[in-house]
Order: C-alpha cells, then sequence, then structure tokens
C-alpha cells in the first residue's frame, strides 16, 4: 500500500529544499572570496550597518528601501565585529528565500505538484540573471523574494488569513525594494482594473483592491515625497564633486534619457549602442533555455502582467531611449522570475509531447531541452566560481575598466559600449581587486591617524564606502566619478589646506583613475598608495 503524503508536510519539505539549495548555492562565492567582500555594492551595505542609522528623516520612511536595514542594522549592533562577515550569510540567506519563494509561488499561485515547483526553484537557482540579482543588490533581493510569497494570497484574498497576510506582506515587499513594490502594484491593479473592464468585480475583487490600498498609499506618498521633497540636512563627511550628469527627467526620477546619460555604468554614445547592449545582454542571460519559455508560456493573469511590466522596463529604452525605466539592464535580469515558470512548463510540455500520456514531472525530455538546461546549469555553476576568476587581475581589470574610461577619449564610447559593456552588467567584480583590499584598509586607517580638520581625502566614488567605514566622521571626504581635478578645485573652494588623495600606483586599468595634477607619492601599502598635495 502507498502512503501519501501530506500536502502541508509535503510543502515544509519543498520551501526547506529549496531554501537549502539557494543557500548553499550562494554560499559558494562567499567562501571563495573569503574574506573579501564580493559584489560592488558590498561595501556600501557594511557602511549603512556600522553607521546604526535606518532612517536619515522622517521622510526617508516612506522615500527609502529600508527595510533591510531595518533588519541589519540591530543585528550588526548585537553581534558587532567585522561586518563583511554578516554580509557573508545575509546574503545566501536571501538567495534562498527567493528560491524558496519560487517554489511557494508555483504551488499556491500556478497550482503545480511539489516536484514541479521544486525543478523550478533548482533552475532559478542556477541562472546566470537570478545570481547577478542576489551577489550584491541586497535590497532588490529582498522585495522579490517578498514578493514571491505576497502575491499567492490573491488566492485567499476573501479569507481573513489570507487578507490580514496579503496587507502585511504587501507593505514589507513596499518597504524593501522600489521595484519589487513598483512589480505588486502594478500586478495587483492591473488584475483588478482587467476585471473592471470585464464586470467581473466580485468579491474576491474587491477584497483585494481594499487590501492593496495601505500599500498603495505608503508608496503613493513616498512618490509624492520624492518629486516634491522635504528639505532636511544630514550630517555627513562626503562632499561631492558634481561631476555626474544625471539624465533623469526633472522630477520622474524613473526616467532616463539614455542617449544623455552619462554614469560608471550607463553611457551609450549612439542608439545603437544602447541597442547592442540590450540585445547581447538579453542573449547572454536567456538564450541558452529561451526556446523552452515559448514553449512553455501558459496564460495567467499575474504571469501576464508580471511578465508585460518587465519587458517594457528591459526593452522600452529600444523604442523610446529617450523617456524610459531607469536601470533597464535591472528590469531584464527580473524576467528571470517568470521565465522559470515559463521554462518548466515549457519541459512538461515538451514531456507530455514525447510520450503521450500525463504524467506528474517532465523527467524525460528531447536531447535539446536536455542541452538546453545542461548550458543554462554550466553557465550557472561557472558564474558561481567567479571570485577565484577575479583574484586574477591581469585577466579581468581590460573588461572591469570599461567602467570608468575617460568619456573624452576619442575611441572611448567604442570601448565603453557592446560586448564589454555587458560584461560590467553581470560583472561580480568587488569596488577593489581581492589583492587590493588589505591595502585599502591599510591606507585609511593611516588617514585616519594622520588626517586633521585643515585636511581632506579625495577619492573615487567607488572607494568611498571605504573611507566612511574606516575614516572617523571628523575626517572628510571628496568624492568624484570621472573628474579627479574638479574634486580638487571643490576641496580648495572649501578651504581645505592639505589635500590627500588614495589610488594605485601602477596602472591596473580600473575606473579610469589618473592622479591629479601636483600630487606626489606619499605612503605605499602594495599596489594602494595615498598621494599628497605638493602645493596647494
Amino acid at each position: 500500500m502507498r502512503l501519501s503524503i501530506p500536502s502541508n508536510l509535503t510543502d515544509r519539505k519543498g520551501l526547506f529544499a529549496c531554501l537549502s539549495v539557494g543557500f548553499i548555492a550562494r554560499l559558494i562565492p562567499e567562501f571563495l572570496a573569503f574574506p573579501n567582500p564580493i559584489g560592488f555594492d558590498t561595501v556600501y551595505y557594511a557602511t549603512v550597518m556600522k553607521s546604526g542609522v535606518i532612517w536619515l528623516h522622517w521622510s526617508t520612511f516612506f522615500t527609502s528601501s529600508w527595510l533591510l536595514y531595518a533588519l541589519v542594522v540591530p543585528l550588526y549592533q548585537i553581534v558587532g565585529g567585522d561586518p563583511f562577515l554578516l554580509l557573508k550569510v545575509l546574503g545566501p540567506i536571501l538567495f534562498g528565500l527567493n528560491v524558496a519563494g519560487i517554489f511557494w509561488f508555483a504551488r499556491k499561485m500556478l497550482s503545480w505538484n511539489w516536484r514541479m515547483g521544486l525543478a523550478a526553484g533548482i533552475l532559478f537557482a542556477v541562472q546566470l540573471a537570478s545570481l547577478r540579482i542576489s551577489w550584491d543588490l541586497l535590497r532588490n533581493t529582498l522585495g522579490l523574494g517578498l514578493l514571491l510569497f505576497t502575491v499567492p494570497f490573491i488566492r485567499e484574498i476573501e479569507s481573513g488569513r489570507g487578507f490580514v497576510s496579503f496587507i502585511l506582506l504587501s507593505l514589507l515587499t513596499v518597504f524593501a525594494h522600489e521595484y519589487a513594490a513598483v512589480i505588486l502594484l502594478t500586478t495587483v491593479l492591473g488584475l483588478v482594473g482587467w476585471r473592471l473592464i470585464r464586470r467581473r468585480m466580485d468579491l474576491s475583487s474587491r477584497c483585494l483592491l481594499l487590501a492593496i490600498t495601505p500599500a498603495l498609499c505608503v508608496f503613493s506618498v513616498g512618490i509624492f515625497l520624492r518629486v516634491f521633497p522635504v528639505h532636511y540636512v544630514v550630517q555627513s563627511n562626503v562632499i561631492g564633486a558634481g561631476d555626474v550628469i544625471s539624465a533623469s527627467h526633472g522630477g520622474l526620477f524613473f526616467l532616463t534619457d539614455y542617449l544623455q546619460v552619462h554614469s560608471s555604468l550607463d553611457y551609450y554614445a549612439t542608439y545603437w549602442n544602447l541597442a547592442l547592449s540590450v540585445v547581447v545582454l538579453f542573449a547572454v542571460l536567456f538564450l541558452p533555455y529561451l526556446l523552452l519559455v515559448l514553449k512553455g508560456f501558459f496564460k495567467n493573469d499575474v504571469l501576464n502582467l508580471w511578465t508585460g511590466l518587465l519587458l517594457i522596463g528591459a526593452f522600452g529604452c529600444l523604442i523610446v531611449p529617450f523617456y524610459a525605466l531607469e536601470y533597464w539592464h535591472r528590469w531584464m535580469f527580473m524576467l528571470v522570475y517568470p521565465f522559470t515558470f515559463y521554462a518548466i512548463n515549457g519541459l512538461k510540455e515538451l514531456s507530455l509531447k514525447l510520450q503521450g500520456r500525463k504524467i506528474s514531472f517532465p523527467w524525460f525530455v528531447s536531447k535539446k531541452a536536455t542541452a538546453m538546461v545542461s548550458l543554462t546549469f554550466l553557465l550557472g555553476v561557472t558564474y558561481l566560481a567567479t571570485p577565484v576568476l577575479m583574484a586574477y587581475v591581469g585577466a579581468t581589470a581590460s573588461v572591469v575598466s570599461v567602467s570608468g574610461i575617460d568619456s573624452s577619449s576619442p575611441s572611448s564610447s567604442l570601448v565603453i559600449t557592446d560586448f564589454s559593456r555587458v560584461f560590467l552588467y553581470f560583472s561580480t567584480s568587488p569596488t577593489v581587486p581581492y589583492q587590493d583590499v588589505a591595502g585599502v584598509v591599510q591606507a585609511m586607517g593611516w588617514l585616519d591617524a594622520n588626517m586633521d580638520a585643515a585636511s581632506c581625502v579625495i577619492l573615487q566614488n567607488a572607494f568611498v564606502s571605504w573611507g566612511e567605514l574606516y575614516l572617523d566622521k571628523s575626517h572628510e571626504i571628496v568624492s568624484f566619478q570621472t573628474d579627479s581635478n574638479m574634486a580638487v578645485n571643490t576641496a580648495l573652494e572649501h578651504g581645505f589646506s592639505q589635500l590627500y588623495f588614495v589610488s594605485w600606483n601602477v596602472n591596473i586599468g580600473w575606473y579610469g583613475i589618473t592622479v591629479p595634477n601636483g600630487f606626489i607619492r606619499l605612503k605605499d601599502f602594495g599596489r594602494i598608495s595615498v598621494y599628497e598635495c605638493g602645493s596647494v
């Protein structure tokens, strides 16, 4: 006699299995990079944890993605020690939350059996796009993980448990990250609007509209305060040189003119450079299993709205490049969520077609499908090992350097865009090569001991978080993106009489940093040096 497994027990086992798979997979690069932090934004999160500040002002309760800080700041105050160690555990936990969320969404929203839900979680855990999001976009990862657990309660919205759970989780999603909030609100309001148009506003639709109202109100207040900000003064030891060119449309901060933007991540000499970047990144991320996605596409109101929004965010810049959603590459990365469900359904459809009968899970598929899944797994596993590659600066510096090449160079637009830029979008490169982390820390320690009220240190933006982390708040930092000489002028305008500068003493090609005129090498810490202005 065959014993059946209760669904609630199966769900708990599936959630734990997916959580474990995501955690272990994401822990691999942390071990390979140990003790150094992986990813670019990780140093910034460490500075927030050490600062102990969750909200800078009452208005940032609505305008900032503060939920992650509300979790890690008190935790760090209790645990203490090296903030990077805590982040090395936090990243895998958040990725595990997302993998478990994929299983939960498949079971509760799509009504898939536990085998297909588990397959979806495993496929998600080894994809380039999902891993890239988890690398250092921790707030985004938290928001999307909560989103996956929030949306399925739409099906239980008429019950008291489902109604309250949806309200609480939707609020947490809004506080976690803006992109997750936009996806949630667009999906829910689009679903209600579609039912209204078709005159199908039943009790479930009314309950859903009522349940989303608190999250919608909080989000709307946040938008209002961003368009019409409350002016407040924050005590900071960082002075910006103002050499970053913004291409946002006034108060519409979420729209970008991609033909005018000039930042370390987005700069396109022509429309064709932009188009090539979009096409190549999409091909690298999703081409290996795109046929499965197309084969497995199925109609689902929630997934349709979710996928449609992400496609607009990812490819809208090709239609209206001067008025598109910011960070098109972020929107493209997030396509991995709906694409995973379509791909698993594609495997099922192929299996049913081959076997000609209904089965609970597509174990047997064609050679082409097997090849697509195998290639996807291979790329993901290779991506997990990139911290090892990042230890060899010579092999990667020429690619990473595109983030800071001086755009005034006649050939810059040719180097910044195209295939090198695509590498940058999903690059796992840290702020500085692993072999230079100790040198940067030592340099900041030396500056902390030798700077006074009349001095400041000029740092490229990638070094600023290191300065905030290891310099006392009494020591001033002047930050810049590309123009170090402008930063010098800014420091002089603020009355500093002694200027320091931190950079490499050998040209490794990162960020295109040049030592300002008049600065001499003062102190070496491996390949990192502290420079001092010879005459002010």
